[in-house]
C-alpha cells in the first residue's frame, strides 16, 4: 500500500515536472516566434508599426493575400482602419486624393454601394461630396434608384430608375445660345442648314433648350410643384434623371409652349389625346414636326419621346426634344421604329 502511494507520487511528481519543462519551452518559443516570418515584406521600416496595430488575424490576412505595405501603410494608424478594404483606401487615394481619415470613413460607411471596378469609375466623375450627398439623400429617398458609374457614355439613357446626379460633361461647345456636346452641335447644323436649304426660306429649327445644369433642372423642376408628382416625371424628369444634363439631348422652338400645354391638361397623356394640342399649333410648326419626324435622323438624331412609345420611354409624346444618338443608330431605330429603351446599343456615335 505504502509503495503504490509512493509509485503514484513519483508519478504525479513526474508530469509536473514534465508540463513545467513544457511550459518553460512554450514561453520560450513564443519569446523567439515571429508573427511576421512568412511575410515577405517586412522590414526594419514597417515591422514595428505592422504589429502595433494589425493584430494575429489581420496578419493571417495579409500573409494570405500577400498584400504589400504600400497598400495599406499610409492608412493603418487612422481610426477605423479595416485591413480588409486597404485596396479600396488606396484607389480612392489614387483616383480622386483625399486625407486618409476622410477616405477611411467614406470607404468604410458606404463600400456596400460599390466594388472595385465600379469605385475607380465613379471616382472619375463624381467627387466625394456628390457620392456622398447621393447616397444619403438621393437613395434615401429612392432606394431604387442607380446612379450610372459612368455619365460620360453617349447612349446613356436616363430614366426613373438611373441618374448621374450632378454630373457636367465636358468640352461642351456655345452656340446658338445654348451648350452642346460637340459632335451634338455639329449635327444640329447639318440639320438645319438642310432644314432651310429645303424651305428656300429663312424659316429655321431654333433651338429653345440644350445642356441645362442639375441646380437649374431642379429649380425648373421644383417650380412645377403645383402637378401631381406622378405626373410631371412623364412630361419632365428630375435633375440626375433627366437627359438635358447629358450634352447631348436639345429642344426645339415650340418645346416650352408644348409642355405647358400637357401639363396642364392631364387627360391629354392619359388618353393619349395629342391631337388636341396639336391642332392648336401654327400650321408652319406642325410641318416642322412632320419633318423632323421623318429627316432627324439623316443628321444623327431620334425625336426622343415619340408618339405611341409612353410605355417604352415612361413619358408623353414630345416631338420638340431629339437626341443625338449618331446617324448609324438613329438610321436603325428608324427602320425599327424603336426608342433608346428598344436598343441594345453595341456602337458608340460614329
Amino acid at each position: 500500500m505504502v509503495k503504490e502511494k509512493k509509485e503514484l507520487f513519483a508519478r504525479i511528481v513526474l508530469i509536473l515536472f514534465c508540463l513545467t519543462i513544457f511550459s518553460a519551452c512554450f514561453w520560450a518559443m513564443n519569446q523567439t516566434y515571429d508573427p511576421l516570418a512568412r511575410y515577405p515584406y517586412a522590414n526594419d521600416q514597417n515591422r514595428e508599426k505592422i504589429l502595433t496595430y494589425l493584430d494575429s488575424d489581420d496578419i493571417d490576412y495579409i500573409i494570405s493575400n500577400q498584400i504589400h505595405p504600400d497598400e495599406f501603410m499610409d492608412f493603418i494608424d487612422v481610426p477605423g482602419f479595416d485591413i480588409r478594404y486597404c485596396r479600396l483606401y488606396t484607389l480612392c487615394k489614387e483616383t480622386q486624393n483625399q486625407e486618409n481619415d476622410y477616405i477611411v470613413n467614406f470607404v468604410n460607411r458606404y463600400r456596400t454601394h460599390f466594388t472595385a471596378g465600379s469605385l475607380e469609375t465613379l471616382l472619375k466623375h463624381y467627387s466625394y461630396l456628390d457620392l456622398t450627398t447621393f447616397y444619403e439623400n438621393e437613395m434615401t429617398n429612392n432606394p431604387t434608384l442607380k446612379l450610372v458609374e459612368d455619365p460620360t457614355w453617349p447612349l446613356l439613357v436616363l430614366n426613373n430608375r438611373t441618374s448621374v446626379y450632378k454630373y457636367a460633361p465636358q468640352d461642351l461647345v456655345s452656340g446658338h445660345g445654348i451648350f452642346l456636346k460637340q459632335e451634338a452641335m455639329d449635327a444640329y447644323e447639318d440639320m438645319n442648314n438642310a432644314y432651310k436649304s429645303m424651305l428656300e426660306s429663312s424659316d429655321s429649327l431654333v433651338l429653345e433648350k440644350g445642356y441645362t445644369a442639375y441646380e437649374n433642372i431642379f429649380t425648373e423642376y421644383t417650380s412645377l410643384s403645383t402637378v401631381s408628382p406622378e405626373y410631371v416625371d412623364t412630361v419632365f424628369l428630375p435633375a440626375g434623371e433627366n437627359e438635358f444634363q447629358l450634352g447631348y439631348t436639345v429642344a426645339l422652338e415650340g418645346y416650352n409652349q408644348w409642355r405647358t400645354q400637357v401639363l396642364s391638361q392631364e387627360e391629354v397623356y392619359k388618353d393619349h389625346q395629342y391631337d388636341l394640342i396639336l391642332d392648336a399649333l401654327d400650321q408652319t410648326i406642325r410641318s416642322k414636326i412632320s419633318w423632323l419626324e421623318e429627316n432627324a435622323y439623316r443628321f444623327g438624331f431620334v425625336v426622343r419621346y415619340p408618339r405611341g412609345k409612353e410605355s417604352q420611354t415612361g413619358h408623353a409624346y414630345d416631338p420638340f426634344v431629339l437626341r443625338y444618338v449618331g446617324k448609324e443608330n438613329a438610321k436603325a431605330m428608324k427602320e425599327k421604329d424603336n426608342v433608346m429603351e428598344q436598343m441594345n446599343f453595341s456602337e458608340e456615335l460614329e
